[in-house]
């Protein structure tokens, strides 16, 4: 067999094998988006009944003091909760991400402290000079396994410090199967839910006032699980399109390969019947 066509072959053995990788994640990857998108779906709902309850008894809260709410304070350091995927293979994913939060630091006037969540976002974060100052564990298979108590806490904390005047989430906003863009979101002081006119009052234990304080450490912790997800589901969503590319492109290139090999076996053949037919040809004449 001529060398060439035995490195055809070859090749088309490592592009199947190639191919049956890149199928099997792209399944992998199928049904991890599903299972993120469920979470997300319940994890919205319960966001939306906490921001309708939160407005509710906003309504009858009278004016609430409190730092959450507080937009005149002065801007000289602003937190950037950094969310991205922490695995490989998902395109361009991360790299718009940190394109995003690259943008955002040159267009704030203050200095910006980096909260990154994930240790491949942390790293893609330096590499990119960003002000990483704290790390927390990546999204786990469960979406939403990293320490959203722990992320919540700290993020509260600096701010109620004065650490931060300000904190803003970067993330991956998910729009459907095949679309999600880099955004930023800002967290403190909170954007409150629009108050509800002519709601009735129900009876309130405790005050109003009292339970809105309470609840707004709530629907703080809700933004940010709800951010951590949509990162998450656009990441399986662009990992889901890279493996379908790559394994189409896989695909195409066995095609590819299995003509040339035809057309080098066809040649071969043909090569081998014109020696034979010259060989007889010499034959008859010697005779």
């Amino acid at each position: 067999m001529p060398e060439n066509l035995r490195v055809l072959r070859r090749k088309r053995e490592i592009v199947g094998e190639i191919r049956q990788i890149t199928r099997a994640m792209k399944l992998v990857s199928a049904a991890k988006l599903k299972r993120a998108m469920t979470w997300r779906s319940a994890a919205r709902q319960y966001t939306a009944e906490l921001e309708g309850a939160l407005a509710l008894v906003l309504a009858h809260a009278g004016e609430i003091e409190h730092p959450f709410l507080d937009h005149d304070r002065p801007e000289e350091r602003v937190g950037l909760l950094l969310v991205a995927g922490d695995k490989g293979l998902a395109g361009s994913f991360n790299a718009q991400v940190i394109g995003q939060a690259r943008e955002f630091v040159q267009n704030t006037g203050a200095r910006v402290l980096t909260f990154a969540v994930g240790t491949r976002t942390a790293e893609m974060a330096r590499r990119a000079r960003l002000n990483v100052v704290r790390e927390f564990p990546a999204i786990s298979e469960r979406e939403g396994g990293a320490d959203l108590d722990a992320i919540a806490r700290y993020v509260m904390r600096s701010y109620q410090r004065d650490e931060v005047q300000r904190v803003f989430c970067c993330y991956s906003r998910f729009i459907s199967r095949i679309s999600s863009t880099p955004d930023v979101r800002q967290l403190l002081p909170m954007q409150l839910p629009p108050v509800p006119e002519g709601a009735e009052a129900p009876i309130f234990e405790p005050a109003p006032a009292a339970l809105a304080t309470a609840m707004l450490s709530q629907y703080l912790e809700g933004q940010i699980f709800d951010l951590l997800l949509s990162t998450a589901v656009a990441e399986h969503s662009a990992r889901l399109l890279a493996m379908s590319a790559a394994t189409d492109n896989a695909e195409e290139m066995i095609g590819d390969l299995t003509r040339f090999i035809n057309r080098a076996r066809q040649a071969s053949i043909t090569n081998e019947l014109l020696d034979i037919a010259a060989g007889a040809d010499a034959l008859g004449q010697s005779a």
